[in-house]
């Protein structure tokens, strides 16, 4: 090879090393804190600030109430929107105490909110609660604000401000004084971060602590499919049945559990066999409800970069018999 060729031969080697070192760093980087960006803030902070906005005295004037939505889990704006429009207004139900007499899914999939989509308004059908039988009433909705802001959780993440009113007055008399909740998926949002936080640090009795995993189950699950967020679980030692382990689903098939060598794990379902442990399918346990009562979904992108932090310290092959490497 002539010396000039090899030279440049060496300067491309250099370059690829540097290419791929500064790759691992920043990779790294991003493992120090799965909830820091360079680019985003995370959907919880988006929806602290935009929720400090008042209703316009003008919707206050007429019985309007103001609630908030947000969605992260889909790529696909549309699907998002229709979900941040959803969880709003399932939450102006719940502050009136009504019941949906409409199926809401099919009116905002037949007229999709998006935000570029001129349409922003809504009638349903709700149910007033009354001392012999429910009411039907009108119920509509505006919507006031629909925006897509990338974040932490996602590129395509939606939030949306809604106002909604009964549309007759004599309605709005009888029925129950609305409560002035802005949105209470934000609060399980903000439990659920503090929750992957602690994960990040493996504070497992901080977790176990926050999702009362200790306390009374108020729901089994019967399989798999049907574990949510903060959903309980027990695992035992293939060597030994006696000795039993936590673990706590967190989504996408993912879970962290106690190991039998103390130390604390992030697995996809199969894992624990690495650890010469088995998932007790009649053990699933949900303590707290208010996850599953608002479909939350931990966001993908954390459970990922969660998943890959830990992902070295797993054992590469199944362990000897009695053995755990």
């Amino acid at each position: 090879m002539k010396r000039v060729e090899k030279r440049i031969f060496i300067i491309l080697i250099l370059f690829l090393l540097a290419i791929m070192t500064s790759g691992s760093q920043a990779q790294r980087m991003n493992f120090d804190n799965c909830w820091k960006s360079q680019q985003y803030i995370t959907l919880l902070d988006t929806m602290l600030r935009v929720m400090t906005k008042p209703i316009e005295d003008t919707y206050k004037q007429h019985d309007f109430i103001q609630t908030f939505g947000c969605a992260y889990e889909e790529d696909d704006i549309e699907q998002n929107s229709i979900r941040a429009v959803s969880r709003a207004i399932i939450q102006s139900i719940r502050n009136r105490k009504l019941s949906l007499r409409d199926d809401l899914d099919t009116i905002l999939s037949t007229r999709p909110p998006r935000p570029d989509n001129l349409a922003r308004e809504y009638s349903i059908y709700v149910n007033i609660p009354g001392e012999s039988e429910p009411k039907a009433a009108r119920y509509e909705i505006k919507i006031l604000d629909l925006e897509t802001v990338p974040t932490v959780e996602s590129e395509k993440a939606v939030w949306t401000r809604i106002v909604t009113r009964y549309a007759y007055k004599e309605d709005f008399n009888i029925a129950p004084i609305a409560e002035t909740t802005a949105s209470e998926f934000v609060m399980v949002m903000e439990e659920s971060q503090l929750i992957l936080k602690a994960l990040e640090k493996k504070k497992f009795s901080r977790i176990k602590k926050m999702l009362l995993v200790d306390n009374m189950s108020l729901v089994y699950p019967k399989s798999i499919d049907e574990l949510q967020f903060g959903d309980s679980m027990n695992l035992f030692d293939e060597i030994d049945s006696e000795k039993i382990y936590k673990g706590i689903f967190l989504g996408k098939g993912i879970f962290t559990c106690e190991t039998p060598t103390d130390d604390i794990v992030i697995c996809k379902f199969g894992e624990e066999r690495l650890f010469r442990m088995r998932i007790d399918t009649n053990s699933f346990r949900r303590t707290k409800t208010n996850y599953a009562d608002l479909n939350y979904q931990a966001p993908e992108s954390i459970l990922e970069c969660i998943f890959l932090k830990f992902s070295h310290e797993k054992p590469k092959s199944l362990p000897e018999l009695g053995v755990i490497k």
